[in-house]
């Protein structure tokens, strides 16, 4: 078999079977900066999305923040996602939620040279109520489920954590 035919059919089956080569799928939740008293959106990210349809975070896992210097307003899917759940505790700074797609799942359009794929998937919105310089990271503790369109698991690796900062207006 002639190389090029190879690779061809290393990418297919790559592409058939939801493998993104050495990228490895994972959930990435954004950077903002903020004036005092200013509201923005967070996006809540998949890198390299197999065939995602549901995402769960709770209830072992939390996405984290420090409710002294922001407050989260809600959450809402994006891309086709919904969020049929959530549960924020401002008081204690963490915020849970499940989101699907509901339209089957997220089945990105793969392009030569398109290499890593970042699809956001919610919108966060916050308010920022802290000083000017303070900051938070926003973690995510544990994804509790992440699921193709049939029910079953994707490996994913660790989540990747945001921040907002209070910046001069």
């Amino acid at each position: 078999m002639k190389p090029r035919v190879l690779v061809g059919l290393i990418i297919a089956l790559g592409l058939i079977t939801g493998c993104e080569g050495s990228y490895r799928t994972q959930v990435i939740v954004g950077t903002l900066e903020l004036p005092s008293g200013g509201t923005g959106i967070v996006r809540i990210s998949v890198l390299n999305p197999p065939d995602v349809k549901t995402i769960q975070v709770g209830p072992g896992g939390f996405l984290t923040f420090n409710p002294a210097v922001i407050q989260v307003a809600g959450l809402t899917g994006v891309n086709g996602f919904t969020v049929f759940g959530s549960t924020i505790n401002n008081l204690m700074g963490w915020v849970q939620f499940v989101a699907s797609f509901s339209g089957g799942s997220i089945r990105p359009i793969v392009a030569p040279g398109l290499g890593v794929l970042q699809i956001p998937i919610i919108e966060m919105s916050v308010q920022a109520i802290g000083s000017v310089g303070a900051q938070t990271a926003l973690t995510i503790t544990a994804i509790d489920l992440f699921t193709d369109r049939v029910g079953q698991p994707i490996p994913l690796g660790p989540p990747i954590a945001g921040q907002v900062v209070i910046v001069a207006p």
